[in-house]
């Protein structure tokens, strides 16, 4: 099932700006430059139909075109979505500042806690015959994103280099 970053990286050749926009963080300007593009093609206002729509070489050729003439909102769209990714961002590291300053035990030791919790949930779940392989593909899909915020940080999911693949049934991103 595609998404807008899905529909942002087809077309990121011929209109990077529209790219930008659509491969945004999901939220108002995505859905807003997605209804924005499957008005201009004629589609249905949801992903997966827009990038049907644009395997047509034809197609990639008019959104250039709506890029050109719309650059200036998408500009605007876009600087907004930085704005909040910077806001994210300062949001989450003042979180961790917070718990690094805290009293408390728990909030200074929940992530190492968290990583020991799903590596011998993942070890146990391994050896034990009566956990099903889809519960198994589901803790390790889990263990890898908590193994990947402590050990890679977040940037490396904030730039992409690291994606899950949440029901896509195992196939390969």
């Amino acid at each position: 099932m595609a998404d807008w970053k899905d529909v942002g990286r087809a077309v990121a050749k011929v209109a990077p700006v529209l790219a930008g926009v659509l491969g945004g963080p999901v939220g108002a300007v995505a859905g807003a430059a997605g209804a924005l593009v499957a008005s201009w093609l004629g589609t249905e206002a949801e992903p997966g139909a827009v990038m049907r729509a644009v395997q047509d070489p034809q197609t990639l050729i008019r959104l250039k075109e709506l890029e050109m003439q719309q650059q200036e909102r998408l500009l605007a769209w876009q600087g907004r979505q930085l704005d909040a990714e910077m806001e994210f961002e300062r949001s989450l590291t003042g979180r961790h500042t917070a718990d690094a300053a805290s009293d408390s035990w728990l909030s200074k030791n929940v992530r190492p806690l968290c990583l020991l919790v799903f590596t011998a949930a993942l070890v146990g779940g391994t050896f034990a015959p009566e956990v099903g392989a889809e519960k198994l593909d589901a803790l390790a899909e889990l263990g890898f994103g908590v193994y990947g915020y402590y050990f890679l940080g977040r940037s490396a999911f904030d730039k992409g280099a690291v994606r899950l693949r949440w029901g896509r049934g195992g196939e390969g991103q």
